[in-house]
């Protein structure tokens, strides 16, 4: 255990002949302190090494340098986020590290009280949405009460709201141009379930227009299921559609880790990827290419979008840019070895 005695700001006030204000002014960066005093005050404070409270600053100075990615556990206790969320987490968390700012990550769900909260008792300075809805309660409140924020995600009213979002509409167009090019006509589409567009999930939303554009657009045939996240239902679906259009020759799949239980389904009837059917999934890269066969994928650059989410919302702390920001991200489509032509 260290004998170095500890300092406190009245410690450096007496030593240096000042008020404890004037110390204090000082360790903020104020200007209104003569040069000479401020000469002498740093001097002592260097002599004696005399640390302050960093936390002590921030509030003093209104400002807490702490940020917040608000992403509740969907099933407390069980595994808590998929690869992909942990990119999110992974990029916010490096985006505020080189800035100086703290992280926090906060699991659990919120209610308007508690989340205004977070910002009344200076606990945060802003806070990064996930899993937005069309029409966001969240959103709403943070926005009336001049709360800082962005969104991994976005309303259907942005006004003056600041988001990135991945645009599944032309994700999911861009996969069945894809197919369509390699000659495939009956292509399913693995969606998420209509429950989650009808409560306005975002992705469920905005893939399920793009789904609809892409039949126009090229003149299919609907064909496809709804399924939720899980293997056994991924599985079950993928073994509806083969039994009900043994012809099928493309699947698309909103599900960044469907493809596996795609390709198990497809083994149960007989069938290879890509030889007796092509598989693209909307999914991260780097998982794709883990898959085997490697997939040809719409990219999901969710560490991307964790990153430029949390500079975003530094950039509004810092006051620049004046107007919103929205940040659409393109599709960009990946080709490995999981499509092939046709015959």
């Amino acid at each position: 255990m260290s004998d170095q005695p500890t300092y406190t700001i009245a410690d450096v006030a007496r030593l240096a002949g000042v008020s404890v204000s004037t110390v204090s002014r000082i360790l903020n960066g104020k200007h209104d302190v003569a040069p000479a005093t401020r000469d002498r005050v740093q001097q002592i404070i260097a002599e004696i090494g005399f640390k302050p409270h960093a936390q002590a600053q921030r509030l003093r100075a209104g400002k807490t340098r702490n940020l917040a990615l608000l992403f509740p556990l969907k099933s407390p206790g069980n595994i808590p986020y998929n690869p992909l969320e942990v990119d999110f987490i992974l990029g916010a968390a490096a985006a505020a590290a080189e800035k100086d700012f703290l992280f926090s990550l906060i699991t659990t769900p919120v209610t308007k009280q508690s989340l205004l909260n977070l910002y009344r008792s200076a606990q945060i300075d802003g806070l990064v949405l996930m899993q937005v809805y069309a029409h966001d309660w969240r959103a709403d409140l943070l926005r009336n009460n001049n709360c800082p924020f962005v969104m991994i995600g976005r309303c259907d009213d942005n006004t003056g709201l600041n988001f990135i979002d991945i645009d599944f509409e032309s994700a999911v167009q861009t996969a069945f141009d894809h197919l369509v090019g390699l000659g495939h006509r009956k292509i399913a589409f693995l969606g998420q379930p209509a429950e989650m567009r009808k409560h306005g999930w975002g992705p469920a939303t905005h893939a399920w227009q793009g789904y609809e554009r892409a039949l126009a657009t090229h003149s299919l045939a609907p064909l496809y299921r709804e399924t939720g996240s899980q293997r056994r239902e991924i599985i079950d679906s993928t073994l509806e559609l083969l039994d009900e259009q043994p012809d099928l020759t493309a699947i698309v799949s909103v599900h960044e880790f469907a493809p596996l239980s795609v390709i198990q389904a497809l083994k149960k009837r007989g069938r290879n990827v890509p030889d007796d059917c092509s598989l693209i999934a909307i999914m991260n890269e780097r998982i794709g290419e883990l898959s085997s066969p490697p997939m040809t994928h719409v990219d999901f650059p969710a560490h991307a979008m964790g990153y430029e989410a949390v500079q975003m919302l530094i950039r509004r702390l810092e006051g620049d840019p004046a107007s919103p920001e929205h940040i659409m991200i393109p599709p960009r489509l990946i080709i490995r070895n999981s499509t092939a032509p046709l015959g």
